[in-house]
């Protein structure tokens, strides 16, 4: 059973999120019935509201006070997903996470597109409103800026419901939202193509102003009716597997746990040789497909280019093509190894990867934990004379690559050790 004030918490919000529906399905229903709205009208109004929610979704997504789940071998984004490095927001206690901030250009552009989308499905086959409606549609949606922005800034922000969200789960409601949109505006289009001249006639020819009042009143209700039940979504638990949010139905992110870094005794430090940080990127690419599927595109262009014996655009896209996927390693190398050093305490038994631009420990490994410890030789190990350790652990597979000397890393894990479980040096590996 939750806590009495965090019950009363959820109350009041509840309250706020089903004042905030009320008010923004009552507006096409007084235009409708007061204001001489058709079809179109109507449509026109769910579409920009739709791209309302859309806009105060970023927002929620932006400031989202848990950290995103990403996957940390992610190229370029896995990094700082790792570190989850913030930036503070003045005169707040909020902070904003970098790796959100790197992926919100990616997200506008995915959103803006199915907003489009949505419009041309929606709002394209039909006549376009009066000058009169028009003015009063885009007053309408102004109204539901500003009543879904009070709502936002008073519940998600005031309140402190951005700590139990990141900006996956920021987004959970408004997807259900644009399905509910989507979905009912492909009914009216299909009501309002039938009233106009059966089923059969062409989208173009389709009039809004056919439909009737009752049909209208219904589109809205049934609008009306799927964003309550929203709100609602964990009382429907008994159909949905759903949390207590009215953003949407989802489970809660988990909350970051950081790793301690605190080491008993003074650590013997070891780093990644500086070219390491850089070049051993490279070695990666085939365990990022998509950089070498980046690399393989080219290639195919560059071959229907010399089937027009174009030898100078040919050159150029293959010197691209392999180029293009090397930088992109090597500075996802860097920013995976470049700040990074590793704290060995012999006594304790324990090594802590620590970021020393961030100031964050990426993860800690107790001597007695791990399962197998290889010293590999990769070819950048060979040309810098440097030595990566593959250290196996039941949370995976960990790497300390282009170490100057592996002794120290190496005399934790002998120590622990019996005689019939020795190292295995020198062993050769292409890829780290």
């Amino acid at each position: 059973m939750p806590p009495i004030g965090r019950a009363r918490n959820q109350k009041t919000n509840r309250r706020r999120e089903v004042l905030r529906v009320t008010v923004a399905n009552a507006i096409p229903i007084v235009g409708v019935v007061a204001l001489g709205w058709n079809a179109a009208a109507l449509l026109l109004l769910y579409w920009l509201e739709l791209g309302v929610d859309s806009v105060w979704a970023l927002v929620r997504a932006v400031f989202a006070g848990r950290p995103p789940a990403l996957d940390t071998d992610g190229l370029l984004v896995g990094p700082l997903a790792a570190r989850q490095p913030t930036l503070s927001v003045p005169g707040t206690s909020m902070d904003v996470y970098l790796v959100t901030l790197v992926g919100l250009p990616l997200t506008v552009l995915i959103v803006a597109i199915g907003w489009l989308f949505a419009g041309a499905v929606l709002v394209g086959p039909t006549s376009n409103p009066s000058s009169g409606t028009l003015s009063t549609v885009v007053l309408a949606a102004i109204g539901l800026f500003v009543v879904t922005g009070i709502t936002t800034l008073r519940t998600y922000f005031h309140d402190g419901e951005y700590r139990k969200h990141n900006s996956q789960t920021a987004f959970s409601g408004h997807l259900f939202r644009i399905i509910t949109v989507f979905v009912g505006g492909l009914v009216t289009v299909a009501f309002v193509t039938a009233a106009t001249e059966g089923p059969s006639v062409e989208i173009s020819r389709v009039d809004p102003a056919t439909v009737g009042l009752p049909l209208l009143l219904t589109i809205a209700l049934g609008k009306f009716t799927a964003d309550f039940c929203g709100v609602y979504s964990d009382r429907l638990a008994v159909y949905f597997e759903s949390y207590d949010q009215e953003y949407g139905w989802f489970d809660p992110p988990p909350e970051p746990e950081p790793v301690e870094a605190t080491l008993d005794e003074t650590p013997e430090r070891v780093r990644p040789v500086r070219l390491g940080r850089v070049f051993g990127g490279p070695l990666r690419l085939p365990y990022h497909m998509g950089c070498v599927s980046l690399g393989g595109i080219g290639l195919v262009v560059a071959g229907l280019f010399a089937l027009g014996q174009a030898w100078q655009i040919v050159t150029v896209v293959v010197a691209a093509s392999v180029a293009v996927p090397c930088l992109l390693m090597c500075l996802d190398q860097l920013l995976r190894y470049g700040t990074v050093e590793y704290r060995i305490a012999p006594d304790d038994g324990v090594i802590v990867a620590y970021d020393r631009l961030f100031g964050t420990a990426l993860w800690r490994l107790e001597s007695w934990a791990q399962t197998d410890v290889r010293v590999e030789t990769t070819p950048v190990d060979t040309l810098l004379g440097t030595e990566t350790v593959s250290v196996d652990h039941p949370d995976g597979q960990f790497i300390l690559p282009h170490l100057p000397d592996s002794d120290p890393v190496l005399a934790i894990s002998e120590a622990a050790r019996s005689p019939a479980r020795q190292l295995i040096p020198g062993r050769r590996a292409w890829f780290t």
